[in-house]
């Protein structure tokens, strides 16, 4: 399909959402809804929301479970009140003129996720009954029970998410290649995070000690996200403090000896990894922070593969008034590590090539910073305003070479991304909301490896959602993106996106979603030209977009025994599919367009709480069938089937707890590599356990917490990308502290 037919066919969807929206009504003798949510104890729930519905109005709860509402319309309105764990509870309330009412809710808790789950499908929160494609999450409870302390290793426990080592892949969409740009776009709090040369991920700059849960959408989202969402959108959104809290962690463990002698390469003494992290927070009135700060260092079991690291992250919120809220936050990461690329040959599958200069290491750099302003107009308008401003940088450096005789070995880059975006969410009606907005992006590059470069995007967007009745809900929406790099021809196009989901009966409901997705090429793409581990690279200008066409259809129910069972059938078309390619005539890896793939596949899901917090039990299984039509092959670097399993059992201040998870063998990979690689054909499907036990000191009444890892407790020999041998087993003590 080209651009062309592309644009017509999708400007009269936007066109017309675009009509929909109106101005908004003066309002006058508001009326206000304060209270207190506690539970059957009586205790105050902290962080509860508060919604009138078919309004954009609403308040959370604060440190004493207290909330207030105003501008509330004079009229009957229904009041919803939510928070994942407990049951949640409508009511309808008459306002008169000028009243000041007061209204408290009592919430039994329930095993059911009910109620507000995610807030990154539709970019505002939603229930699991109005969203017409895949999410998955992760809350912070969950990672804490696992030490997680990265967020590569938390995608890792996600169905239907797999890692190549720095490449995020859902459900096959990206594959891997060092220098690739990520097909899938990060948000930290809602704030994009890709870096400007190469549109990677930089999983370090993520604060994983703050983070309250991971929101993983699965499926092109640029109909609301633009560039880089062609895959699927990640948000990680950081807690916000309700009272005060003063934490810290102390970690520390080692790596094994290797399965097989040969492979230790190393003396007598393990290979140690450690890490510290603190944080503290408060509450001061209508201002409230959180600062975390850490510092780790992992000797490595490949040589050349030890890293220091240290990171600052800080988040304030205030709240103006109880119509403005204004939040900043910083996130701040530096990393020294080795210069790791491949191994030497399966013999010396921890080591690298005999050449390599083992003095060698990578400097990076990386700091975000964001703001967000958000304003309620009204009952029915509300707008945000975010900037935000990301910062990377990174440089090899050795102690003992010279590279005026490798000048392609000594990478270097510096790149600034400045963005900014306006959101507005309208109720047109009280079942119908309209969200639109206008974002735009600019990029400057000065680097060694990808020259002097600049790019800028631009975009707008909206989306409609309707509830046709109480059991269906239909959302239609586009986005126009338009970016451009240096002096070539812009890429743009409009993104359309239906969404339609149906409740046949109570706790089920069916889904089906169609979209557009797009990726303009990163700088890195366009115009790398280095050297790693003897494989050198060169630029290719004239790379397309990359274009995609998404089809999802999905059940979602709720079972007794808190059981959730969710499947999905998903089909993705890709036109100029970017992938790497050797050329033979002078052996240097180039990134070309892949005329057409195609990704076919099924998903199903369970999670289940028979027992309470007692016993939680889930399964994940994912099979692909990802094809690249212009040769007719398997896609590269792509497993057809993933399967995750996930336990844990409680009992008095006790937990253990495993995770598997199967990764098919890679049917096909660059087969021009076993040239320069020794051994590269040489993977196997990876079948990983980890474990990890607990204990909490709350019966002595202290807020400690002791924590047992085992990772790759069978000590499987796998490999996530070509001659890389995964993770060996490791093993980790955890103290959690709290003051």
């Amino acid at each position: 399909m080209d651009l062309a037919r592309r644009v017509t066919t999708a400007i009269p969807v936007l066109i017309g959402i675009a009509f929909l929206f109106a101005a908004t009504p003066v309002l006058s003798q508001n009326a206000t809804l304060s209270g207190r949510v506690a539970d059957v104890d009586g205790d105050a729930l902290i962080g509860a929301n508060v919604i009138v519905q078919g309004t954009v109005l609403g308040s959370a709860t604060d440190r004493n479970g207290r909330f207030q509402i105003t501008r509330i319309p004079p009229g009957t309105h229904t009041i919803v009140c939510s928070m994942i764990g407990y049951e949640k509870q409508s009511i309808e309330l008459r306002f008169g003129a000028g009243e000041n009412a007061e209204r408290n809710f009592t919430l039994p808790e329930t095993t059911l996720q009910t109620g507000v789950v995610t807030v990154t499908a539709g970019k505002h929160a939603q229930s699991f009954e109005e969203i017409p494609v895949s999410v998955a999450t992760m809350d912070g409870r969950s990672i804490e029970a696992r030490g997680i302390e990265t967020l590569d290793n938390a995608l890792r426990k996600i169905s239907g998410v797999n890692i190549a080592e720095d490449q995020v892949n859902i459900r096959g969409s990206s594959g891997y290649s060092r220098a690739l740009g990520s097909r899938v776009l990060l948000l930290v709090d809602g704030a994009p995070v890709l870096a400007g040369d190469a549109g990677e991920i930089k999983f370090d700059v993520v604060p994983m000690f703050s983070v309250d849960r991971i929101e993983v959408v699965k499926g092109a989202g640029s109909a609301l996200y633009g560039s880089s969402a062609l895959g699927g959108v990640i948000n990680v959104i950081t807690r916000e403090p309700r009272s005060r809290v003063a934490r810290i962690r102390l970690s520390s463990g080692f790596w094994d000896d290797p399965y097989y002698e040969e492979w230790k390469w190393w003396g007598s003494s393990p290979r140690w990894r450690n890490s510290v992290d603190a944080q503290y927070g408060n509450v001061h009135g209508a201002f409230s922070y959180l600062l975390s700060a850490g510092a780790s260092n992992d000797q490595g079991f490949r040589q050349n593969d030890d890293h220091v690291q240290w990171n600052l992250n800080g988040r304030g919120w205030y709240k103006i008034s109880p119509e403005e809220n204004l939040s900043v936050s910083i996130n701040h990461s530096s990393r020294q590590r080795g210069n790791w690329v491949y191994w030497r040959d399966l013999s010396h599958a921890l080591q690298p090539p005999a050449a390599t200069d083992l003095s060698e290491s990578l400097v990076s750099v990386k700091t975000q910073v964001s703001a967000q302003y958000r304003q309620v107009h009204g009952a029915r308008f509300a707008s945000s305003l975010r900037i935000n401003l990301y910062r990377t940088s990174y440089e090899t450096s050795s102690d003992t070479s010279d590279f005026t005789f490798r000048p392609s070995d000594q990478t270097q880059s510096t790149a600034w991304l400045f963005g900014a975006e306006w959101q507005g969410t309208y109720t047109i009606a009280r079942d119908n909301l309209l969200t639109f907005g206008a974002d735009a992006d600019y990029t400057t590059v000065d680097s060694r490896t990808y020259g002097q470069r600049s790019g800028w995007s631009g975009a707008l967007y909206a989306q409609d959602e309707i509830a046709l009745n109480s059991d269906w809900h239909l959302s239609a929406g586009a986005r126009f993106d338009l970016t451009t790099v240096d002096t070539l021809d812009a890429d743009m196009q409009v993104n359309p996106r239906l969404g339609l989901t149906y409740q046949p009966w109570e706790q089920g409901v069916l889904r089906a979603a169609y979209g557009w997705g797009f990726r303009s090429p990163s700088i890195a793409e366009r115009y790398a030209t280095a050297s790693a581990g003897g494989i050198l690279t060169k630029p290719n200008p004239d790379l397309k977009a990359e274009r995609s066409t998404s089809y999802e259809l999905g059940f979602k129910q709720l079972l007794p025994f808190a059981l959730t069972f969710d499947a999905a059938v998903f089909w993705n078309e890709y036109e100029n599919l970017v992938e790497p390619k050797i050329d033979p005539a002078d052996g240097r890896i180039f990134f070309r367009n892949i005329t057409q793939a195609r990704i076919q596949g099924y998903e199903l899901s369970l999670d289940a709480r028979p027992l309470g917090d007692l016993l939680h039990l889930s399964a994940g299984y994912t099979y692909l069938y990802p094809r690249d039509l212009s040769t007719n092959s398997i896609l590269k670097y792509r497993p057809r089937h993933l399967l995750y399993l996930s336990g844990d059992i409680r009992y008095a201040d006790f937990t253990l707890g495993a995770d598997f998870r199967y990764l098919s063998r890679i049917e096909n990979i660059d087969r021009e590599l076993t040239i320069v690689i020794p051994d590269s054909e040489e993977r196997v499907a990876a079948y990983v356990t980890d474990l990890r036990a607990s204990w909490t000191a709350a019966a002595l009444g202290l807020p400690l917490r002791v924590s047992f890892y085992v990772d790759n407790v069978f000590q499987y020999n796998y490999s996530e990308v070509v001659a890389n041998l995964a993770p060996i087993r490791s093993y980790r003590m955890t103290l959690d502290m709290a003051f």
